[in-house]
């Protein structure tokens, strides 16, 4: 049994995939396994996949299209590894060192199922890549999930899946959810086993494109509250005022009505709080825009 399965769940993007598994072998850790699940319509990523020539690459070609959360579900169904990385075909090692500097993280803690690492975000441009910037924990939001893990719902600051590494025990991502599958698996892990390891260090780099999925859902307020609101509900946040703070936020970023929060169970109170805060933000942000434009005319 390998140390490490490698999930990649593929959709097109051939010259991503050629990128990633080219940056796998490159490590200098070798007990692991790749698990590759195909959910692209041609053989564009297969003839990529065998062209990167991984002795120990297993490649399933999807026999119908299962989506985004369901191709994510059907690699880690394969994985036999004792641990799970999941690596997007945008994304991938940031150097040789990368997989084994996380397989150390990971075995730090023997009672930790989650081991964690810092990503560089990389825009993705016209073939190649563009300008980056790190992204990694911070001491004070490390603190607040130690504390509770259920204060992912305020942002996540664990990251992309890929910048993951957890036990294998057999959880799946949630098929329900599109936007947040990342942060309802980490707050159901944690839920299980709230032990967990970081750096803050970027072994694992982050391809960034407006095509994204992730970036269409970002304008979609309807789907932005349906998900917030499924978390919400999943770990019983309601009593809590911090939390429902969140989700009127995320409604009113959308220019949603109190009627789509409702049904939430927050409280009208703390609705109306929170939009009175939105609005004296609003304006101070316009008072500053407006002062800077008399300062360019000055």
């Amino acid at each position: 049994m390998p140390k490490i399965s490698i999930c990649v769940p593929a959709y097109k993007n051939p010259s991503g995939i050629a990128r990633l598994l080219a940056s796998v072998k490159a490590q200098t850790f070798s007990d692991y396994e790749v698990i590759l699940t195909d959910d692209t319509p041609d053989d564009s990523v297969r003839e990529a996949a065998m062209a990167a020539g991984l002795s120990n690459l297993r490649y399933e070609k999807n026999q119908t299209r299962l989506g985004a959360t369901g191709n994510w579900n059907a690699a880690v169904r394969l994985a036999r590894g004792e641990w799970i990385k999941m690596m997007h075909h945008d994304d991938w090692f940031s150097g040789p060192e990368s997989l084994g500097r996380l397989a150390e993280l990971a075995e730090s803690d023997p009672d930790a199922d989650l081991a964690f690492c810092g990503t560089w975000q990389v825009a993705l441009e016209n073939g190649g890549e563009g300008e980056r910037f790190a992204r990694g924990i911070g001491a004070q939001r490390e603190a607040l999930i130690r504390e509770d893990f259920r204060n992912l719902f305020l942002g996540n600051y664990i990251g992309a899946p890929s910048a993951t590494l957890y036990k294998n025990r057999g959880l799946e991502y949630e098929p329900a959810l599109t936007w947040l599958v990342d942060m309802e698996f980490y707050m159901r892990l944690l839920a299980q086993n709230p032990r967990f390891v970081c750096t803050a260090d970027p072994l694992v780099c982050i391809g960034v494109s407006e095509s994204q999925l992730t970036e269409r859902c970002r304008t979609d307020g309807d789907l932005n509250l349906y998900e917030y609101g499924f978390l919400f509900r999943e770990f019983d946040l309601k009593g809590e005022e911090r939390f429902c703070e969140k989700l009127s936020q995320i409604a009113l970023k959308y220019g949603l009505p109190w009627e789509k929060v409702e049904p939430y169970g927050v409280p009208r109170a703390i609705w109306k709080r929170t939009a009175g805060k939105k609005r004296l933000s609003d304006l101070r942000c316009l008072g500053k825009a407006a002062l800077r434009k008399l300062s360019k005319r000055g």
